[in-house]
Order: C-alpha cells, then structure tokens, then sequence
C-alpha cells in the first residue's frame, strides 16, 4: 500500500490547478503534468495494449483539461498525443510519446524561453 508520505507527488498539486497556467507558462505545467499522467497509469504495470490504452484515456483527459480551463486558448484545441509502445530487439519495450507538431513545437518554444529567463541575471 502506498501512503501519501510514499510517494511525495501525490502531495504536489497538479499544474493545471496552479493559477499561473496560462500561456507558455501552461506548457511548462502541462509537460510535467504529462509526464506524471504516464508514470502514475504504467508504474507497476505489464506494458501491454490494455495498460497503454488506459494510460492514452489519462492523457487525452489531461489534454481536455487544460483545453477546459482554456491555459494557453486555441492551443491544446484539436492536439493529439498518442503513446505507443516501441521495442528494439532484445529490449524490454518502452513507451513513446507522439505529438502533433504544433503542439510539439509551442512546448519546445515554451521550453526554451524559460531556459532564457532563467540564466538571465534579474
């Protein structure tokens, strides 16, 4: 059994819920919100075809949420991300993320201008 105190990111809340996930501020949320949707549905789990699409049902509702409280408006509308599952062989399998270019490309951007802000001396 798994405690609160186990696993600390049940604690943290999630980014949707940060007041300042709005605009390229909502990509950064939305990246390490995806990142913890994946982990929470596969931890634990057989990566198999049943896993993965439960694990794309958590992520196409994480897209809808942040498309719901409308964090960066028109930009995750009409976005997909599908998880596959991709194996070289004699390798366990792994989970692969595809996004649609748009999508890809303003988290990217996002990305990089809060590498910028970061190094620049305030």
């Amino acid at each position: 059994m798994t405690t609160t105190s186990d696993n600390p990111s049940a604690q943290e809340p999630w980014g949707y819920t940060h007041p300042e996930c709005r605009g390229a501020t909502a990509f950064l949320f939305f990246t390490s919100d995806l990142a913890r949707t994946v982990n929470q549905e596969l931890a634990g789990t057989t990566l198999d075809a049943a896993a993965l699409e439960q694990a794309q049902q958590a992520v196409d509702a994480l897209v809808q949420r942040y498309i719901d409280i409308q964090a960066a408006p028109a930009a995750f509308a009409g976005q997909r991300i599908r998880l596959k599952l991709e194996a070289a062989a004699g390798t366990a399998p792994q989970v692969a993320l595809e996004m649609s270019a748009e999508l890809e490309d303003q988290i990217i951007e996002a990305q990089r201008l809060a590498h910028q802000q970061a190094a620049t001396p305030h």
